[in-house]
């Protein structure tokens, strides 16, 4: 009989009880096309189309109860190299009816169901006399090749080594999860671009695999991973891992994925990080913080939805409440906002809706710097906080709107400040420079794509980057200083040219001391677009430099929204806590004078 503890009772292949009862199987004979010849060994069979009878042995049930369900069947033997071994059987009945180690013969037609090779309009099934113990193939990332996972199309398949968590970005829409046999690191933040990082990015694919719940719907509820409920307590962090990941590969119209037969087994190797350290007494502290679209609606009719932020007048109170929490937890002198709505100073705008909800938690109030002018056209705009208690505003609110921030890169904005402990004087600017999308429709422009690992509008962030230098170092705040300080989302990761342009300016980065310099994730790659840089007579005083991983390690699904969410998510998966409060970690840099 076929041995179900080495199966490890799967979860989401195999139904939990099986009503059929076989009192005799019947002898197969040995007309049947061989599995791996039906799948051949290119992305579509050979025999498409063409009625056949093949043999193997079941490996697992998929979809169970759904118009998809059907068995995996595979061969007994392999004969065609380089071929899958195993194949769909797309036939609900045969999912009712037959369980792993199962042996059968079946006739039906051999069809590509969303690229994935299969064998449909099921003709006739005969059970075998024999049952075989069915173990999983032993797979190892990275691949050779990417083609590698077309032989393995069917297979049920097992990873000895340990995967870690690349992404969750599906985790709510899909159930899906990215892993990895490492922490993947977005080219452009350890290299160069050019040809060595474009070929790097490639060869990252070699070392990601997709991990799906097989549930065949959007937005399950409740959101599982590895036997565990997502929720505000319970998350999945970027960085965690699952080992014993053991499952069925399959092929859709989004790619190569597993589909899990047993639960792996998870390790929360990056748990969320504590608040900052209170600052040092007569420390002077900076911090920056992406709001992702704080819009309030003020000023239009209705207020919501806003054009980029809170769709409903409760998701904005979701939002203003982990922003705050966030914010607080900083303990910053000076803080930088990034996408905020550019919804003027008055009382009602967005930015003093965010001071104020701030203040009321805040043991040092804080207030906002307002600029003489409207700070640039779009929709968002970036901003200032102080506490009157720490620092003294002193000059002008500066900002450069001529070009190259004219347009795409927000105006930026810089301020001097009086650290009323030390009496030194610091300029701080904060900054937004035109993000990677959009590109531009001719493909010859100077800042389209130049497929170097940068992405688009590389070329005017780097005009944006050499401007915002040269502007610094005219003193724009009427404020002489040699004490400056440039934060914020750059749309840049660390090697590109934007990067490269300041500190050839002589402006100094600021590396994390633990060496956690990252703040974004995208596509299973990490990386840092914020950043902060200082000149040289500020960088000799840095006592502390902290990106806080809040947000890019957390999924998405935790946020402050509520589409595509029941009743009961929208109350288990938000908490008022600064885990997911955006999509970008702040930085938070400290000064001891």
């Amino acid at each position: 009989m076929v041995n179900l503890l080495r199966l490890s009772v799967p979860l989401t292949l195999l139904s939990a009880a099986f009503s059929v009862q076989f009192a005799y199987a019947l002898p197969c004979n040995d007309n049947f096309t061989a599995i791996d010849t039906i799948q051949g060994t290119t992305d579509a069979s050979p025999l498409a189309g063409q009625q056949v009878s093949t043999r193997g042995v079941v490996t697992a049930q998929l979809y169970p109860g759904t118009k998809m369900a059907g068995v995996m069947l595979r061969a007994t033997n392999r004969a065609v190299s380089g071929a899958s071994s195993s194949l769909f059987i797309a036939d609900a009945k045969a999912a009712e009816q037959y369980q792993p180690g199962q042996q059968l013969q079946i006739s039906g037609t051999v069809t590509e169901l969303k690229h994935f090779t299969s064998l449909t309009d099921i003709s006739s099934i005969t059970l075998c006399e024999t049952t075989v113990d069915v173990i999983p193939l032993a797979v190892k990332l990275p691949l050779a090749q990417l083609s590698d996972w077309e032989k393995f199309e069917g297979e049920l398949v097992r990873f000895e080594q340990t995967l870690t968590v690349n992404d969750t970005y599906d985790l709510g829409r899909y159930g899906e999860i990215t892993l990895a046999d490492a922490r993947l690191m977005v080219a452009t933040e350890i290299m160069r671009p050019g040809a060595e990082a474009a070929a790097l990015t490639a060869q990252q694919q070699l070392h990601m695999l997709v991990l799906d719940d097989g549930l065949l719907k959007q937005n399950p509820d409740p959101v599982m991973f590895a036997g565990n409920t997502l929720s505000a307590a319970n998350t999945l962090r970027v960085g965690d891992t699952l080992s014993q990941v053991e499952g069925i590969v399959l092929q859709d119209d989004r790619g190569y994925r597993i589909v899990p037969s047993r639960q792996p087994v998870y390790q929360a190797q990056n748990p969320r990080p504590d608040k900052p350290a209170a600052k040092p007494a007569h420390a002077l502290r900076i911090a920056s913080f992406n709001v992702l679209n704080f819009f309030n609606g003020a000023g239009q009719n209705p207020a919501f939805p806003t054009k980029r932020g809170a769709s409903t007048a409760a998701e904005f109170e979701r939002q203003r409440a982990k922003t705050i929490t966030a914010l607080a937890a900083l303990d910053a002198d000076v803080i930088g906002l990034l996408e905020v709505e550019n919804n003027g100073y008055g009382q009602h705008s967005a930015l003093a809706s965010l001071t104020g909800a701030l203040n009321k938690v805040s043991a040092k109030p804080y207030r906002f710097i307002i600029t003489s002018e409207q700070p640039g056209d779009d929709a968002i705009k970036v901003a200032l906080l102080y506490r009157p208690a720490t620092v003294s505003v002193e000059g002008k609110a500066a900002m450069l709107k001529a070009k190259p921030f004219d347009w795409g890169s927000r105006p930026p904005l810089a301020q001097s400040f009086r650290h009323l402990a030390s009496d030194e004087m610091v300029t701080v600017s904060i900054n937004h420079f035109k993000s990677k999308g959009s590109c531009p429709k001719d493909a010859a422009a100077v800042d389209a794509d130049q497929h170097d690992g940068q992405g688009c509008w590389n070329a005017l962030r780097t005009a944006s980057a050499k401007a915002l230098s040269d502007w610094l170092r005219s003193q724009p705040t009427g404020v002489k200083t040699d004490k400056q300080i440039i934060l914020g989302d750059l749309n840049a990761y660390r090697m590109e040219d934007p990067l490269q342009m300041l500190t050839s300016n002589s402006w100094q980065y600021l590396t994390a001391a633990e060496g956690n310099s990252y703040s974004y994730v995208y596509r299973g790659r990490t990386g840092s677009l914020d950043h902060a840089l200082a000149s040289k007579a500020l960088a000799k005083q840095l006592q502390s430099m902290q990106h806080w991983a809040i947000n890019a390690d957390e999924p998405t699904l935790l946020d402050y929204n509520t589409e595509y969410k029941s009743e009961q998510q929208q109350k288990s998966l938000y908490a008022p806590t600064p885990y997911r409060s955006s999509d970008h970690d702040p930085l938070v840099a400290t000064f001891q004078f």
